[in-house]
């Protein structure tokens, strides 16, 4: 009997969008930090935009390439 539903994709691939996510805080507060950009309510909101979307993003293709490689391996016989 299979596994069916892909929710360990689901879960894994929301971890490693909040990583991706993450990573790409830190860089963007140590670029503002070393450029000594004063962050102002304008610069915040498009932080948050900018994070949101690559959160999303990443989220999408980790689960999309998680489920492509688990339909591959179905397929063959170990």
């Amino acid at each position: 009997m299979g596994r069916r539903g892909g929710e360990l994709e689901a879960f894994a691939a929301f971890l490693g969008g909040l990583l991706v996510t993450g990573v790409l805080a830190l860089a963007m507060v140590g670029v503002g930090v070393l450029a000594g950009i004063d962050p102002g309510p304008r610069l915040t909101k498009a932080a948050a935009a900018v994070l949101t979307a690559a959160w999303v993003v990443a989220t999408l293709a980790i689960y999309l390439r998680l489920i492509a490689r688990g339909r591959t391996r179905s397929g063959t016989r170990s």
